[in-house]
């Protein structure tokens, strides 16, 4: 597994434990960064961009750091 999925996983963590409406968080942070988290699985490759985007989408829509 690269870091993008780990990000996405961490992402998917801090949903659950905030309880918060899994498919309005997803498409904001999704929208924020530019990529569909729905894309992003165990064999997607790393990508150092996408990772930095995914974490400031996250930061900004969460206030979690990824």
């Amino acid at each position: 597994m690269g870091a993008l999925y780990d990000a996405k996983q961490k992402l998917e963590k801090a949903i659950a434990e905030k309880k918060l409406v899994a498919a309005e968080v997803r498409g904001a942070v999704s929208l924020r960064a530019g990529l569909l988290l729905t894309f992003i699985d165990e064999n997607t490759p790393d990508d150092d961009a996408k990772l930095a985007r995914l974490r400031a989408a996250a930061l900004a829509v969460l206030k979690t750091e990824l």
